[in-house]
């Protein structure tokens, strides 16, 4: 078996338009089978001290953010703006906007989520606070400053991660906020897990999985300087061992079908998690 190195890992990646078609042919399936609900998430379930219910546990990571950027609301709480990078189908957008009565925009590079996040606020009173926006935001269009970014589990994809934090420090305004949710690649992995770490970027379409160390350093280098830390890892919950294992070997048929690649790769990020070849952390950042 040819050995996988690091560096091989590391240059693995997508482009913009395979991202796109990534969301578009998926997203339906994400929202019908990941049991998100009324929530509209499509990110991960977070099953932290104190949640109970499914709900909650989609919620977690929403209530992270609005505890996250709190402390930058004024007097007049819609003065205050967020843009969310990768939105989804705007859940979180819309949630920090009814929670905290902050102004969003959200950006997403699938038009079809798009489209869905509009039609989720078309008849609520959120219109004039909340905006959806399809972009790459790798290439975004000129935007007002923000007080606060976030990204959940979307910074992955981004193709340079130098590049995103140079953007997110010219988009926020002094001392504004940028949280990230997401995966990031162990500081030990071995044959086997750069192997499966291979799986689980091909099947998801992902860029910059990097090591908790290396975006801090590139982070900070950009002007940011980290404020808080949540590892988040074994507050996950994935499939049973037996069931793991069987979609594992299954989905290692090499199949055209988006949501093919999709479960092919969360099933290699579940043993991923599980032998700690990645984590799961959110991170916030104060611009400096």
């Amino acid at each position: 078996m040819k050995e996988t190195t690091k560096d091989e890992a590391a240059r693995l990646g997508a482009n913009a338009e395979k991202i796109a078609q990534y969301y578009n042919a998926n997203t339906h399936k994400f929202l019908r089978f990941g049991g998100a609900g009324e929530t509209g998430a499509i990110h991960r379930a977070i099953w932290a001290p104190g949640v109970n219910n499914r709900e909650d546990a989609f919620l977690f990571l929403n209530r992270l953010i609005a505890n996250a950027i709190t402390p930058l609301i004024g007097t007049v709480p819609s003065d205050t703006h967020l843009i969310d990078l990768g939105c989804g189908v705007g859940g979180t957008s819309t949630f920090l906007a009814n929670t905290l009565g902050i102004s969003v925009t959200g950006i997403s590079i699938s038009e079809m989520q798009i489209a869905i996040a509009n039609a989720r606020i078309q008849d609520a009173p959120l219109q004039n606070r909340v905006q959806f926006l399809s972009a790459d935001f790798d290439k975004l269009p000129e935007l007002d400053q923000a007080d606060a970014l976030c990204a959940i589990e979307s910074f992955v994809h981004a193709r340079d991660a130098n590049a995103f934090f140079l953007q997110a420090a010219a988009l926020l305004k002094q001392s504004g906020r940028l949280i990230v949710c997401d995966d990031f690649l162990g500081e030990n992995v071995s044959e086997e897990g750069l192997r499966c770490v291979v799986r689980f970027k091909k099947g998801w379409q992902l860029n910059s999985l990097l090591t908790v160390k290396e975006i801090e350093s590139i982070a900070q280098q950009c002007g940011f300087r980290l404020v808080e830390s949540h590892p988040l890892s074994k507050y996950l919950r994935g499939f049973p061992a037996a069931a793991r294992w069987a979609l594992s070997a299954i989905c290692r048929i090499p199949l055209p079908w988006a949501y093919w690649q999709n479960l092919a790769g969360g099933t290699a990020l579940q043993l991923c998690v599980k032998r700690g070849w990645t984590e799961y952390q959110a991170l916030v950042w104060e611009k400096v």
